[in-house]
């Protein structure tokens, strides 16, 4: 990945940058505060989409530089234009698939990982494999039978301690299955050129025959396990489906009294207000003068006054009509017949009310209906999972034991019929038992694991040892441990200074072999001023090499270089600001 352009408004220290790339190495400089790691992080925030001072999101418009609202970073790159608006948008576009784009960016995060960590990277790195397949074929190169190795396959799934360890119990099986053959004690020399005596080996049929049975069922109760415990983890896998879809359900199923409740409201409301529309309707004849009629003229004029009890007055004279029929008569009451439009109107309003009611009211109910039919199955229980597959792992035990316990049997058998059948099977129980420990001693931690990871380190190693050989360092390795040391010490116990070389010799190397060839450098400036050549030395050499095909450096310098070396392109930065290419050659 190569950078062409970088523009920056208003991000932590920097306030403003518009920087076109031109060479492979560029050098930012400038005092303490210049804003020389803020162009870092912007680039790596543009980039990535993450930031790198703040870990939470709410506290991303921190990154906004003191006294402005907004700020933004744009990177153009040979893969591509990235960028950041602050406070951060949805739609920004960054550049974060590849795995070693961290180690490029922040060259301190390769020491940082873990032991686990860091061996998977280096395998990722370098493409080093430990599938079952690659182990097959380094077991073949030892001369170990196919057989033996598709036996050694499945177990390699388990990792390698368990491989080994499995291959260890079937040396011992063969070490018992040679014993009952010989019906003597084991022992390697004894067992390379053993031949029986006269006397032979005596083996009851009727045993062989339960053997065999006894294998026929587990082999049985085995398969049967297996489709079962298939169908089981299909059952949880459909009632994980419908968890989301139950709750729900439930959630909508609890509202039905409510929901009942509500819709016979409605309805009463409904026909209270249809039949205030008959009564208004029949008022609108004779006028006719009472009582009540002067009362609810008199209420007319108190909640012309006093709006804010009209529907308190509303309503009693409402409840009034429901229990008398009409005020002051249903003929010739012209104020009643007046309110004929807004009756109608509740009646309206009611009626969507009581659909809408109605409607939930079904929800609820099927809803109901849905749960009883999602809540009658009985889904397995996490322990019954685990039980049914410790019960697979057992029968599959005993079927092994089984099935050796009917060879070796059947080897007897036949060993009757003449020493040198006999002499033949121990010999294969023999060959079986150097084959088995052969195998276990491969799979070992200094067996093929260690060579595997020796193809893993070998290209980081050397590669560190040329970058080394350049800059005129120490040499950097990782060890068989996954230890990074520098000149036989252990990162940990180096200075300030010798672990920044570490890491940019780290840096470097993983950019270079994830074929990145980029990287970031913050911080030059903790090397002693007769070293900071070396560093420029290092990174001109390996963009020339292409190693690299760009390397960004940023520390503290009194004052910009008079003079830059071809490949190198220099800029200062003063009080947040990135000069321009004239102010600088001036």
């Amino acid at each position: 990945m190569k950078i062409t352009q970088i523009d920056v408004k208003n991000f932590q220290g920097l306030h403003y940058a518009a920087l076109v790339v031109s060479e492979p190495v560029l050098l930012v400089s400038g005092g303490n505060g210049a804003g020389k790691s803020s162009l870092l992080d912007a680039v790596a925030m543009a980039i990535t989409g993450q930031p790198s001072r703040v870990t939470l999101k709410r506290d991303i418009p921190q990154l906004i530089t003191e006294g402005s609202k907004k700020g933004s970073v744009s990177v153009h790159t040979s893969e591509g234009q990235f960028g950041t608006e602050l406070p951060a948008t949805k739609t920004a576009v960054h550049f974060a698939d590849n795995p070693f784009l961290q180690f490029a960016l922040d060259a301190s995060a390769f020491a940082a990982l873990d032991d686990k960590t860091r061996r998977k990277l280096l395998f990722d790195l370098t493409g080093a494999s430990a599938k079952p397949q690659v182990i097959a074929a380094k077991l073949a190169e030892r001369g170990i039978k196919p057989v033996l190795i598709e036996q050694v396959k499945p177990l390699l799934l388990s990792g390698f301690p368990a491989a080994s360890e499995q291959a260890k119990n079937f040396a011992s099986e063969a070490r018992g299955a040679w014993k009952q053959i010989t019906g003597e004690t084991y022992g390697s020399a004894k067992a390379e050129n053993w031949e029986p005596e006269d006397l032979g080996v005596t083996v009851d049929p009727k045993q062989l025959k339960q053997a065999e049975e006894a294998l026929i069922n587990v082999s049985a109760d085995l398969n049967e396990a297996v489709q079962t415990l298939g169908a089981r983890k299909h059952e949880v896998a459909q009632a994980e489906q419908q968890a989301a879809q139950i709750a729900e359900l439930q959630e909508t199923a609890a509202l039905l009294d409510r929901r009942q409740i509500k819709l016979d409201r409605d309805k009463a409301d409904l026909a209270s207000w249809q039949k205030q529309v008959e009564q208004a309707r029949e008022a609108g004849g004779t006028k006719k003068e009472g009582l009540i009629h002067d009362m609810a003229c008199a209420l007319e004029k108190v909640t012309a006054i006093y709006p804010d009890i009209k529907s308190e007055t509303d309503y009693l004279l409402a409840k009034y009509v429901a229990e008398h029929g009409t005020i002051g008569g249903s003929e010739g009451n012209p104020e009643l017949a007046k309110r004929l439009p807004e009756f109608q109107g509740y009646v309206s309003k009611l009626s969507s009310a009581a659909a809408n009611s109605e409607r939930d009211l079904k929800a609820s109910l099927d809803a109901v209906t849905a749960l009883k039919a999602l809540t009658s199955s009985v889904v397995p229980t996490a322990e019954a999972i685990e039980n049914a597959e410790t019960t697979i792992m057992e029968l599959r035990q005993q079927r092994d034991k089984a099935q050796a316990a009917v060879s070796a049997m059947d080897e007897a058998l036949k060993a009757v019929s003449g020493r040198e059948a006999l002499a033949k099977q121990a010999k294969e129980q023999h060959e079986q038992l150097k084959a088995w420990s052969e195998i276990a001693d491969a799979l070992s931690p200094t067996g093929i694991p260690a060579e595997i990871l020796q193809t893993a380190l070998s290209p980081v190693n050397d590669l560190l040892r040329d970058l080394a050989k350049m800059a005129g360092w120490k040499e950097a390795r990782i060890n068989g441990d996954i230890e990074v040391t520098y000149g036989e010490r252990l990162y940990g116990l180096l200075s300030e200074s010798e672990q920044w070389r570490v890491d940019t010799l780290l840096a470097i190397t993983v950019a270079s072999l994830s074929g990145l060839r980029f990287v970031t450098l913050d911080r030059f400036d903790v090397l002693e001023p007769a070293a900071r050549p070396q560093a420029l030395k290092l990174l001109l050499q390996c963009t020339s090499k292409e190693l690299l095909d760009q390397a960004i450096m940023a520390g503290t310098m009194k004052e910009p270089m008079s003079k830059l070396p071809k490949g190198m392109q220099q800029a200062w930065i003063a009080e947040g600001v990135i000069a321009n290419a004239e102010d600088l050659a001036a």
